[in-house]
């Protein structure tokens, strides 16, 4: 069996079971997924990367279930908000939204020793959470134990804030990302009462489980535009799939009206998922 190079250089027994569950996961069919994942098999050579796998395996859904494709691609569609002008806080604030809370972003609260601005400040059930968020652009990339003793050392701040003046500005803290956690970070946080929310932390209620349950998929997920067309409904402050199904609002945006029909069929199709 090959092995196969992941996104932090470590490397890994390929594994077609693990290949299969996740484009299932996407949404393909069960003998599309078992069929992709058999012809990425018999091409995997030691030393390939995850990255190129991937790459293959989309190209293969691309042409049989563009839709698929898409939710295949969330990961990279959300690594590519971070450049393209739709910040990852407010994409997360639209996501805790759905799930029913208050949000505000970037909220100046005060600590003992010093005032912290929070990334995002949620309320729901009488209960006030803050959350520090680390948005990266490299699949790679993990969020590690440094960030989560930079998390704590702000929240037990304000805390002890809320201690000695007896009131509690916040009741939790949350440390998010849209890709992955160390091992040495998740320790940390257990101890230490953070919670993680990443790509694929927690095993259930993690980021992807979330996107899938609010339906709330960004634009850059959609395969029938390019960059440029992506960049400019960002720009146009279109950055959700439900909100490009307005062929006027498209043309605004400069989309090309031979694209219309087809953005806001894959849109509809997307987000009825």
């Amino acid at each position: 069996m090959p092995e196969i190079v992941k996104g932090d250089g470590s490397r890994e027994l390929f594994n077609i079971n693990k290949l299969a569950d996740s484009l299932i996961r996407s949404g393909a069919p069960r003998d599309l997924a078992i069929r992709v994942a058999e012809n990425i098999g018999s091409t995997v050579i030691d030393g390939m990367t995850t990255q190129e796998i991937y790459r293959d395996a989309y190209r293969l859904l691309h042409k049989e279930e563009r839709t698929v494709a898409a939710r295949y691609s969330m990961r990279r569609a959300i690594l590519d908000l971070g450049p393209s002008g739709f910040p990852f806080e407010d994409y997360v604030s639209e996501l805790m939204r759905a799930r029913g809370y208050a949000v505000q972003t970037r909220v100046m609260v005060p600590g003992k020793c010093a005032d912290h601005e929070v990334d995002i400040v949620m309320r729901k059930d009488n209960r006030v959470i803050g959350a520090e968020l680390k948005f990266h652009n490299e699949p790679g990339y993990k969020t590690d134990i440094k960030v989560a003793l930079y998390v704590r050392a702000r929240f037990s701040d304000i805390e002890a804030r809320g201690e000695s003046s007896g009131e509690s500005h916040i009741h939790e803290g949350w440390l998010i990302t849209n890709t992955k956690f160390t091992d040495n970070a998740i320790a940390y946080a257990k101890c230490a009462g953070i919670h993680l929310l990443g790509w694929d932390y927690p095993e259930r209620g993690n980021l992807d489980d979330i996107v899938k349950e609010t339906r709330l998929y960004p634009v850059t997920v959609l395969t029938s535009l390019t960059s440029a067309e992506k960049t400019r409904l960002l720009a146009a402050n279109m950055p959700l799939c439900h909100t490009v199904v307005d062929p006027e609002a498209l043309r605004r945006a400069g989309i090309p009206e031979k694209k219309i029909a087809g953005v806001i069929a894959e849109s509809t199709r997307i987000c009825s998922i």
